[in-house]
């Protein structure tokens, strides 16, 4: 009997206790943004989910931040906080204009995250044939006491190819370490392609700066 009574007070307080977990209040805000170049005012393209920024979010004083992966074009979203005082630091192939991003968050906050990419890109398609393209690549290292490494491109049948992930595509590298490249022109030719099918193509580059981080243009097709 002792026994039964223990096993019903047991259960009643598992259930009291899954209660009092239910009822915690879900997230009520929505944090998005984006990563822009503080000279130009541009989105800062980015690898997205793999190789891309990172949005490192503190609540507080809180040193466990909430992580939010951007997307490629520079853009992210979150809609998993609680209203509050948060601060923000972002981290990919760039210099944030200042050392932390602070913000109120209630609702859908929008925040705009200024930064100094690596490497300004442009990629534009000069020349193509039933099979292959040439693509001139313009780049401009922003950092002096950087220097410029790889100067890439990279493409696939999938939209926002990166340095990682290029299925159905390719990538071609140029190590340029030792020329010490601040800006120009370089052009690359991309062979062996599907004359049926529609190719999507970035530029990439890659200094030597802390962390795998490369920088990419905006995407073009190839049709």
């Amino acid at each position: 009997m002792i026994m039964k009574e223990l096993i019903y007070t047991l259960l009643l307080f598992i259930m009291l206790y899954s209660c009092s977990i239910d009822n915690y209040e879900a997230p009520n805000a929505v944090l998005s943004g984006k990563v822009v170049d503080n000279k130009t005012n541009e989105l800062v393209e980015n690898g997205g989910a793999n190789g891309g920024t990172v949005i490192h979010v503190f609540e507080g004083n809180s040193i466990q931040p909430i992580i939010c992966n951007s997307f490629p074009d520079g853009r992210f979203m979150n809609a998993a906080f609680f209203s509050g005082n948060y601060k923000i630091v972002a981290i990919g192939a760039f210099q944030m204009a200042s050392d932390t991003v602070r913000v109120s968050v209630s609702n859908n906050t929008e925040v705009e995250i200024k930064v100094l990419p690596n490497v300004r890109l442009k990629a534009s398609i000069v020349n193509r044939d039933a099979s292959s393209i040439t693509v001139k690549v313009e780049y401009e290292k922003v950092h002096a006491s950087q220097v410029l490494n790889e100067l890439c491109v990279v493409w696939s049948t999938y939209p926002n190819p990166n340095m990682f992930t290029f299925a159905g595509g390719g990538q071609k590298v140029e190590k340029v370490s030792t020329l010490n490249l601040t800006s120009g022109e370089k052009t690359f030719v991309i062979s062996e392609l599907n004359p049926g099918l529609n190719y999507h193509v970035r530029a990439a580059a890659r200094t030597n700066a802390a962390g795998n981080y490369y920088n990419y243009s905006k995407p073009i097709q190839t049709r």
